[in-house]
């Protein structure tokens, strides 16, 4: 079980104290941090669980760098979602397509409304006595 501790817009612990129990806590809202949610949806539909993002958009690497002419250098039918295969005719898919992809696969299954935009993990330490993990977290505004 996680605990995740928001500091607030300014990270030094504005909010502090409020806290959160959460199953899991998924960090990064990109190609595997989406495929994570979804898995965990449909095996653990019990769990409780967010994404932590420090952008204001899904997508990672797929969002972050939109240079003329990027594209995956592996085939989206291995790297796609198992549960939502690639269908695309392109197997060697541009960047826009494969963001297109992460983005529409995490509106499908409700994810998108399961990340927080703008956190960013500044520790993790584990309970001696529970053994539970905590994790800080502080909000900030993304640029």
């Amino acid at each position: 079980m996680f605990e995740q501790s928001d500091q607030g817009a300014n990270g030094r612990g504005a909010d502090q104290g409020t806290a959160e129990h959460l199953d899991v806590l998924i960090v990064g809202a990109g190609l595997s941090g989406i495929g994570a949610a979804r898995r965990l949806q449909e095996q653990c539909p019990g769990k409780s669980f967010a994404v932590l993002e420090a952008r204001d958009a899904i997508g990672g690497t797929w969002d972050l760098f939109r240079y003329p002419g990027i594209r995956s250098d592996s085939d989206m039918y291995t790297l796609g979602y198992a549960s939502r295969p690639w269908e695309q005719a392109e197997a060697i898919a541009d960047g826009p397509a494969i963001r297109s992809y992460i983005r529409e696969t995490a509106q499908e299954g409700g994810i998108d409304r399961k990340v927080r935009y703008g956190h960013r993990v500044t520790r993790v330490h584990q309970g001696i006595e529970s053994g539970a993990l905590a994790m800080d977290s502080y909000c900030f505004e993304p640029s």
